[in-house]
């Protein structure tokens, strides 16, 4: 697996529109996959995934629940198909990290980037970002983690 040292980066807002859950962490397994299926059966009617490919926002919002939405990153003006829903992620610092390996180790190139913070004197953030999938789940993942402050 290669995988590129995490590094700081200016992000400028992101918006992701797509299909969201939002659950405890033991039911994310579950329900996670099945919003990607739902996602994907209406990849038509999203705007093309482009250079990012289609990405996953993840937001912990304490008490061991998450909000995860899986879809594509769009611009403001994008208009948001019906029973999806748009996120907004704040423009800001964020750590990332190139993961250019199995889908099924992206949680550990997570950890990784929240032990590089750690290193680094700095506090990650509740907000994730993972840019660069694909359809059939192959390629390159951009992984970032925000870093407030």
């Amino acid at each position: 697996m290669a995988t590129i040292s995490p590094e700081l980066t200016d992000l400028p807002e992101q918006r992701v529109i797509g299909v969201q859950v939002e659950a405890p962490f033991d039911e994310l397994r579950h329900r996670v996959p099945m919003a990607w299926q739902a996602l994907l059966g209406r990849a038509a009617e999203l705007p093309d995934a482009g250079a990012t490919g289609f990405v996953e926002a993840s937001q912990h919002l304490g008490g061991g629940r998450y909000r995860e939405t899986v879809g594509v990153l769009a611009g403001a003006d994008t208009r948001v198909p019906a029973g999806m829903t748009a996120v907004v992620l704040p423009a800001g610092r964020w750590a990332r990290l190139v993961h250019d390996g199995p889908l099924a180790q992206v949680a550990d190139g997570f950890g990784r980037l929240h032990e590089w913070c750690t290193g680094q004197g700095l506090t990650a953030g509740d907000l994730k970002l993972d840019t660069g999938y694909t359809a059939d789940g192959g390629g390159p993942h951009l992984l970032h983690v925000d870093v407030p402050g």
